[in-house]
């Protein structure tokens, strides 16, 4: 009996010399799968943190838009006789007190607060309003291309949504706003 168990303790100690270094290799290549997989953890990471940037930029943009279009509701005359221009969009100091201002005065006004908020807010931001058949055009606020056709307004709103110093309307990365509402 005592022969086969020194045949057995022989052939594990066999099995244990040729099995050196398994051990370690298994390590590392555990290690590797996991580095990959943290790395692909990060890159989703990165990319939703991305994504979430870019539609808080477009809520911001479509809160600015209804806003303007809310005030164009407010002031129906001002609008309809074209005050809501931003080539004339002055700040007026009487209209928020107790006697007032002119319908055009508040048009201008409020066009000048909201251009402001929409600098302030959006990088790059821009904004336009006009009567317009075909809103979802026009590369920037100096070209909105309006055609002052129909009866509908167009809010036109841009900004620089992914920081490269450029407004971009083309697809995939369209940084533009429209909305198009009667007053």
């Amino acid at each position: 009996m005592r022969g086969r168990t020194n045949m057995r303790a022989l052939s594990r100690g066999k099995s244990r010399l040729h099995q050196s270094g398994v051990s370690l290799i298994e390590v590392l290549v555990s290690t590797l799968i996991l580095a990959i997989g943290l790395v692909g953890v990060a890159g989703m990471q990165a990319l939703a943190l991305h994504n979430n940037q870019e539609a808080q930029m477009r809520s911001h943009a479509s809160a600015l838009a209804y806003d303007l279009a809310d005030r164009m509701r407010n002031n129906v005359a001002a609008a309809n006789a074209g005050v809501y221009d931003p080539a004339t969009a002055s700040a007026s100091s009487t209209c928020y007190t107790p006697s007032g201002c002119a319908m055009g005065d508040m048009a201008r006004d409020d066009m000048q607060r909201w251009l402001t908020n929409v600098a302030a807010t959006l990088p790059m931001g821009a904004g336009f309003v006009c009567i317009d058949s075909t809103p979802d055009d026009g590369t920037d606020a100096g070209n909105p291309q309006c055609d002052g056709n129909g009866t509908l307004f167009a809010v036109k709103v841009w900004w620089d949504n992914d920081h490269d110093g450029q407004i971009s309307v083309t697809a995939p990365n369209v940084e533009r706003l429209t909305i198009s509402f009667l007053p």
